[in-house]
């Protein structure tokens, strides 16, 4: 049984920028939980913190992702 993995290349892909989005989303969802507020809480050096903390690891989560869906659209692509 030969399986032919160019037809799901492109949904592969799709997958791959799903996930991409949703780390996105992911670090918007964290920034919004540590914004700062006048009435106590977390202050802005530590929410500048949280910022880069959270930003790093989904950077790179983000940027493998982006290039794996590149390569997956290519290969679809291919003869």
């Amino acid at each position: 049984m030969d399986i032919d993995m160019k037809k799901h290349a492109k949904v592969a892909s799709l997958g791959a920028l799903t996930v991409a989005g949703g780390c996105v989303a992911l670090f918007a969802l964290i920034a919004w939980g540590s914004t700062p507020s006048p009435t106590g809480g977390i202050d802005r050096i530590h929410a500048t913190l949280a910022y880069i903390g959270a930003a790093i690891p989904i950077a790179a989560i983000v940027a493998v992702h982006l290039v794996y869906a590149r390569q997956l659209a290519n290969y679809g692509k291919s003869e």
